[in-house]
């Protein structure tokens, strides 16, 4: 029947995350179109997920990342592995829907408002979030997901669905499949995650993205960022000792040659940054698509800067950095340190901000996503103690 295999493919197309972000809507019941109330059956009457089926939310899912899990099962990216039995279930029925049937399926979860689902898993958030900042490149810092990198949103999803995703990305259960390029960006980025704790840990901190129901909308990552690094200044007071910077002996080059930091200070150690795209509408990971070298280190360092800021920190308070760049054919495999150069410049030893850090700066083969030429990590010090 129409509305079994149509039951079927909502509980497919959900993908590997979750909704929207955002303060959740007044409850809703959802009154589907006749040919979809099945679907209620497992994913509940607003359409927010049910573990005990293994059935996610479906709730604000855009429809650009409904389509693309039909494409996936349609052409054999998900559904073919043994140890994915609602998806090999799935396959055959998404073969034999029409297209009028499919889109009207994508658009009626779609049409769904995002819920916040309940936390039902623990963790460490803050190692979570530490984990999280590689992830954040791509789903945002907040768990807002971009289209353009076909990332879906995670903030509202549940944490038990996101937790099992991510199991089956690191297992090769997802991501393993001949074609599926973006599965196996994310295998891969699974795959750093050593144990099931660290899963938890990641998933932690997504559930902190937004708030609960009856919270009022502040960023809670930001209050379990404050707390973890202890920059409560009423708590913590302003340290006295002072960071000392050596400039490099008979050269202008903007870097410090060390810096000394007493033990007394706090350190935040930032994970690497990498690149938004310069051009969404460009032919995915071309190079119009991330930009150049230099377009690239713009796009990181500012992401840098906002992240800093957002913590009450800042680019005169970073001391160390190290920076990962890819060759590049009009260098002939080498690396375009000059573009670096040019982006690095606009930000550290200005007069605006002279300040400047001990750094390195190394050539490798790859990053996380074909066509990313930069990635930066630093370390900084905790308000107070800039020289």
């Amino acid at each position: 029947m129409i509305r079994n295999k149509l039951h079927w493919l909502l509980l497919a197309v959900a993908g590997s995350h979750g909704a929207h972000a955002g303060a959740d809507p007044a409850p809703v019941r959802v009154t589907a179109p006749e040919t979809l109330t099945y679907c209620t059956v497992c994913h509940g009457v607003e359409l927010t997920g049910n573990a005990a089926v293994d059935a996610p939310s479906l709730a604000g899912l855009p429809d650009w990342y409904l389509e693309r899990q039909m494409r996936a099962f349609r052409e054999g990216w998900r559904g073919t592995h043994a140890d994915d039995p609602s998806g090999m279930e799935m396959r055959p029925q998404a073969q034999v829907l029409t297209a009028d049937q499919l889109q009207a399926a994508i658009r009626f979860a779609a049409s769904i408002p995002a819920r916040t689902a309940p936390v039902t898993l623990t963790g460490d958030v803050r190692r979570g979030e530490a984990l999280y900042d590689s992830c954040a490149a791509c789903h945002g810092t907040r768990g807002e997901g971009n289209a353009a990198l076909l990332a879906p949103p995670l903030a509202p999803q549940s944490d038990w669905y996101l937790a099992r995703q991510l199991e089956r990305f690191r297992a090769g259960v997802r991501g393993s499949a001949p074609g599926d390029e973006q599965g196996a960006l994310m295998r891969a980025s699974a795959a750093t995650l050593p144990d099931d704790q660290a899963i938890r840990d990641v998933v932690a901190y997504v559930k902190t993205l937004q708030p609960n129901e009856g919270e009022p909308s502040m960023n809670k990552a930001a209050v379990v960022t404050a707390l973890t690094l202890g920059i409560a200044t009423a708590a913590t007071g302003t340290v006295s000792a002072d960071v000392i910077r050596h400039p490099l002996p008979d050269s202008d080059f903007p870097i410090a040659q060390a810096v000394e930091v007493p033990a007394d200070v706090t350190l935040l150690y930032h994970s690497g940054t990498t690149p938004s795209p310069a051009d969404p509408k460009a032919p995915r990971f071309s190079e119009e698509f991330w930009g150049d070298t230099e377009a690239q280190a713009n796009s990181v360092l500012s992401k840098i800067e906002q992240s800093l800021a957002a913590k009450g920190s800042s680019l005169a308070d970073v001391v160390k950095m190290v920076v990962f760049l890819v060759g590049v054919p009009e260098k002939h495999g080498a690396m375009d340190f000059d573009g670096f150069m040019r982006a690095y410049t606009r930000y550290f030893g200005t007069e605006e901000q002279p300040n400047l850090p001990a750094r390195s700066a190394v050539q490798v083969a790859g990053l996380a996503a074909p066509g990313m030429l930069v990635e930066v990590e630093v370390v900084a010090v905790r308000p107070g103690t800039r020289s």
